[in-house]
């Protein structure tokens, strides 16, 4: 069921000049290491490796993209990181358990270049005795998702979701698969037997956090077989606030975003960059609304650690070592 606050959306001028257009790949060198500490300060063993330089959504809420209101975004510059991974590794004094695989962007755009290192860097971790942690919006092409099925064993995915509403998510995803298709990639990886749970993040207060919008999507991931589902709240960072008030402008749902953030802490999130957060009252309301709502779906819902810092035992809930979250993204 479509909300009424955006019933009108597939109307305006905005939802009719999408989706924008694709971004060139440049495929660059870089000296400096791909490995690098991950997100999670209590887990040294879990790595981070970035290899997207940009962005290949254009989500509004990304920080990735480039500041401004306007339709395009950032070109992506890749490196070639398959081809160096092996030999950071052999140079590490000890290897991590796991790498979660392009924190900053997705790995999975409608990008074949970006799509194929990423499918390359899941079979050198995975010859070398290491899990991969993945989290997308995207759909993942045949070829890639043959290479996840070869090493299903080591590969942990989460995807991502705001709403079924296709004008909505066209709106605030406007390169990532279509609802449907992710609900189909979700069945298709845990058929493979690849562990696979799902994100409702971010959550955007009086937009996508509402039971209108949350429910189905809830109901929709039970019957896809999920079990454990992630939640956070959008966090605010400057570098996304007038291109997602931009978007929201249409609807007239900027000013109701933004009165929920008044008053909300400025926080840093693992080491991520600050950002402005819904006041922590505001996001346990929001939390339990979710848990209401999946408790009778029989769907666990954790709270994700990285973006309420200021949480304490809610937070663990969305322990790293259960499930990966996307956290760390920000895509957040």
């Amino acid at each position: 069921m479509r909300s009424p606050r955006v019933a009108h959306l597939a109307e305006t001028p905005l939802f009719k000049s999408l989706p924008p257009s694709l971004p060139v790949v440049r495929k660059v060198t870089e000296g400096r290491p791909l490995l690098k500490p991950g997100p999670f300060a209590q887990q040294p063993d879990v790595m981070a490796l970035d290899f997207i330089d940009g962005c290949g959504h254009g989500c509004p809420f990304c920080p990735a993209r480039m500041v401004g209101g306007g339709p395009a975004f950032n070109d992506i510059n890749l490196i070639a990181a398959a081809e160096r991974l092996e030999d950071e590794l052999l140079a590490l004094p000890q290897r991590p358990q796991a790498v979660f695989v392009s924190p900053s962007t997705d790995p999975f755009p409608p990008l074949n270049d970006v799509q194929q290192e990423t499918g390359q860097i899941v079979d050198v971790l995975a010859r070398n005795g290491i899990d991969t942690w993945l989290m997308t919006r995207g759909f993942i092409r045949p070829a890639v998702l043959d290479v996840l099925r070869r090493h299903a064993s080591r590969v942990k995915v989460t995807m991502a979701l705001t709403t079924l509403d296709r004008p909505l998510q066209r709106m605030l995803e406007p390169l990532t698969a279509p609802p449907s298709l992710r609900l189909k990639t979700i069945r298709s990886l845990r058929d493979a037997g690849i562990a696979c749970n799902a994100a409702l993040e971010p959550l955007i207060p009086n937009v996508t956090d509402t039971r209108e919008n949350l429910l189905p999507v809830l109901e929709a991931l039970a019957q896809a077989g999920v079990r454990s589902v992630t939640v956070g709240y959008l966090v605010l960072h400057h570098r996304i606030e007038e291109q997602l008030r931009n978007v929201l402008r249409p609807l007239g749902l900027d000013a109701l975003m933004m009165e929920e953030y008044a008053g909300g802490p400025t926080l840093r999130s693992g080491r991520g960059m600050s950002g402005r957060y819904l006041p922590r009252s505001r996001r346990q309301h929001g939390y339990a609304a979710v848990m209401a709502m999946a408790a009778g779906l029989g769907l666990r819902v954790g709270v994700n650690a990285l973006t309420n810092p200021d949480f304490t035992a809610t937070a663990q809930a969305a322990s790293p070592r259960k499930a990966p979250t996307m956290a760390a993204l920000q895509h957040n």
